[in-house]
């Protein structure tokens, strides 16, 4: 058999994927969609006119779906995923990037923070694809420090640093730990902010948990973070922090605890508050 019927392929994927996922036949299609296209290396337009794939292809596809079918996150499979419109290399330590993170990156652009010579440091960066898509949304010449508290997260952003040709101060750090004494004009960070409670984590289960969950229904990482933060800003220094959908309230009051200004939450796609900033005074 040296050619295989793409239409026949993509019916046996969705069976497949249908019978072991819990999710809608519309985001069935479009992974399978996305399988296809990242294996086959061929864009949408090539796709709708590819009519048969080889004996090789085929088998690497239905790896592919096979193993998606445990439940395995996309990003996991292919070691890559999109943010901000750029593929960023991903590994199973590292949370996958979401959309709604994308905010941050809007926030900064519209307030125009990101001048000549801004110290801007992303905290528990994971994959770094927040930090380095900041700098690469800014012709300026942005100081980028990136940390995180695994060896491989850290490894990886230095591997997306090379990507796209950036230079950037790398470190292993829990938290502000290892982070040098200089005081910085901007902390971005996405920290834990589950409950350990929270029934959405069993849908999670393939990301890493300490990225995911923290103490005090959430919220123990973003008060640590907000409350050291004040020792590593600049006076009216940045602070732009990601939160769950329901804990705008409470991020805010910590914010205001430790002498923040001008502190406001932004709404995701979904209407929901999940960006706070506030200026250290």
């Amino acid at each position: 058999m040296t050619s295989i019927s793409l239409s026949q392929l993509k019916q046996e994927c969705t069976k497949l994927l249908s019978d072991n996922l819990k999710t809608s036949s519309r985001e069935i299609s479009l992974e399978v969609n996305q399988i296809l296209l990242f294996v086959l290396k061929i864009n949408n337009s090539q796709l709708l006119l590819k009519k048969t794939i080889s004996k090789a292809q085929y088998e690497k596809i239905k790896k592919f779906v096979s193993v998606r079918a445990t439940g395995k996150p996309l990003a996991y499979i292919f070691k890559e995923w999109s943010f901000y419109g750029r593929s960023f290399y991903i590994n199973s330590s590292m949370l996958i990037p979401r959309p709604e993170t994308e905010l941050i990156i809007d926030i900064l652009k519209e307030k125009n923070i990101l001048k000549d010579n801004v110290e801007l440091l992303d905290l528990g960066a994971g994959s770094g694809s927040i930090g380095i898509s900041a700098k690469l949304e800014t012709k300026n010449k942005v100081n980028l420090h990136l940390s995180d508290i695994s060896k491989r997260c850290v490894h990886g952003i230095k591997k997306n640093l090379q990507k796209f040709d950036i230079q950037a101060n790398v470190y292993l750090s829990n938290w502000f730990e290892n982070i040098p004494n200089i005081k910085f004009d901007v902390i971005i960070s996405n920290p834990p902010y589950i409950s350990y409670k929270d029934p959405h984590l069993n849908e999670l289960h393939f990301e890493p948990k300490r990225a995911l969950v923290s103490k005090n229904d959430g919220l123990a990482d973003i008060h640590k973070i907000i409350k050291n933060s004040t020792h590593y800003l600049n006076r009216q220094g940045l602070m732009i922090i990601e939160h769950g959908y329901n804990q705008k309230d409470e991020v805010q009051e910590i914010f205001n605890r430790y002498n923040f200004n001008q502190v406001e939450s932004y709404k995701d796609l979904l209407g929901h508050y999940r960006i706070t900033k506030g200026l250290f005074s």
